[in-house]
């Protein structure tokens, strides 16, 4: 099962999960108010008001978290382009047999990082792009390294070998920006308070001669709406939000070097 239908299918179950909840919370109510009408629980409102403002915390920390690390991606992506660009356009600066070596790795280089996110669903296939840029970076590092020496020149050793250490170093960045995720018992404390939330709205509209059925609706469709965004967010390579076209700048720098 591919992510996209598992996290349709994820938010689907919680939906149903907490309109089950908020059943049986509702019929155990039904049945406690015909037991006994004129009980009333000291400190019940209290405790719920506590589990959905915990609830909220949680939807709103986790939110703002998964669309800052959204955001941050979309800008690696620029980041590396620049940074690219700017570590071939240095390679003016080298002996011309250094750049005959270096500008077809440069070229074979951005092919390999567009190629690490084209194909970022077949995972066997991205992660040999993403070897053979690592390959890539060792052999640009190696001729950058040797031919800044030769020349012994200190103002072109530095704009050279930074620039080039920077676009290796934005390269390890966008790896380790893809792998930070929330931790797992975020998701699970979410699920639970949402079902455990549900239960106590029932308990509340037991007092209803009927159901209301569309503040049970909202309630449930709402919260694992909410879910399936933050779900979405975190994995912008594989679900219905994507950054796949902030890829477009570096293959604007691939058709500049070809040019």
């Amino acid at each position: 099962m591919d992510f996209l239908s598992l996290t349709f299918l994820s938010s689907i179950l919680l939906c149903l999960g907490m309109a089950g909840s908020i059943e049986t919370g509702y019929r155990l109510g039904k049945r406690k108010l015909q037991k006994y009408p004129e009980d009333k629980t000291e400190g019940s409102s209290a405790v719920e008001s506590s589990i959905f403002a915990i609830l909220g915390l949680i939807l709103a920390f986790t939110f703002t978290g998964t669309l800052s690390r959204y955001e941050n991606r979309v800008k690696l992506v620029l980041k590396e382009a620049n940074a690219i660009g700017t570590a071939y356009y240095r390679l003016d600066l080298l002996p011309g047999d250094a750049q005959q070596k270096l500008r077809p790795l440069y070229k074979e280089y951005v092919q390999s990082r567009v190629g690490v996110f084209e194909n970022y669903k077949d995972r066997q296939l991205s992660n040999t792009k993403y070897l053979e840029g690592l390959k890539l970076q060792d052999q640009i590092w190696k001729i950058a390294n040797a031919a800044v020496l030769e020349n012994k020149n200190p103002g072109i050793i530095t704009l050279v070998l930074s620039s080039t250490n920077e676009m290796i170093d934005v390269a390890n960045e966008r790896l380790q920006a893809s792998r930070i995720h929330p931790p797992a018992i975020v998701y699970i404390l979410l699920f639970g308070l949402a079902i455990i939330s549900a239960f106590l709205v029932g308990q509340d509209m037991a007092v209803n001669k009927t159901r209301p059925l569309l503040y049970m609706v909202t309630f449930c469709v709402t919260i694992s709406g909410i879910t399936y965004i933050i779900l979405d967010l975190e994995n912008p390579r594989l679900g219905l939000i994507r950054i796949d076209s902030g890829d477009e700048v570096l293959v604007e720098v691939l058709d500049k070097m070809v040019k």
